[in-house]
């Protein structure tokens, strides 16, 4: 009868070591692995350049700032009254590329916009007019809130990601 139980005890054992020693392999490989993948994070100083935070508290209102994000120049402009007046009186069915008003600003800071600053039919930097914006490449022209209204180009302005962190400060990205 000894003999009949030994077998079930060295099978038990050979189990339980076979576990340990895969468990023991999967600990070491983690923390092997974890400096390495963590490594490939980027730091801090890349997060911050990743997603500027820009201050537009000394954003007169009916001028407009530039600054590059990712290489492209992006173009915050502070709207005066009027201008939002005259925005927001525009068909958009009338435009090449029809939107109105409310999508093309954040809900709450409706008196700013903020667009990449490269014209859409061919990558050229736009220059600023009082009623928006315009194309020396190619004579594109673009309203206040970056709707084409003029020109080859068929599209509006590329909207960037951006969040209003409080009504000065604006973080791209």
């Amino acid at each position: 009868m000894a003999d009949a139980t030994a077998p079930e005890h060295a099978v038990s054992r050979r189990n339980f070591l076979q576990l340990l020693t895969a468990a023991g392999t999967a600990v070491a490989a983690g923390a092997t692995l974890w400096p390495l993948l963590d490594a490939l994070n980027p730091d801090a100083a890349e997060q911050a350049a990743a997603h500027p935070l820009v201050s537009v508290a000394a954003l007169a209102a009916g001028s407009v700032m530039s600054v590059t994000w990712n290489g492209e120049p992006v173009l915050i402009r502070r709207l005066t009254p009027q201008q939002m007046a005259n925005a927001q009186a525009v068909v958009p069915d009338t435009l090449a590329d029809s939107a109105n008003f409310t999508s093309r600003v954040k809900p709450g800071y409706e008196s700013y916009v903020v667009v990449v600053g490269l014209n859409t039919a061919t990558p050229c930097e736009l220059d600023q007019t009082d009623t928006g914006w315009t194309c020396p490449c190619d004579g594109s022209a673009y309203d206040v809130l970056g709707r084409v209204t003029q020109g080859p180009a068929s599209r509006n302005l590329v909207i960037p990601r951006f969040t209003f962190v409080t009504a000065a400060q604006i973080r791209l990205g």
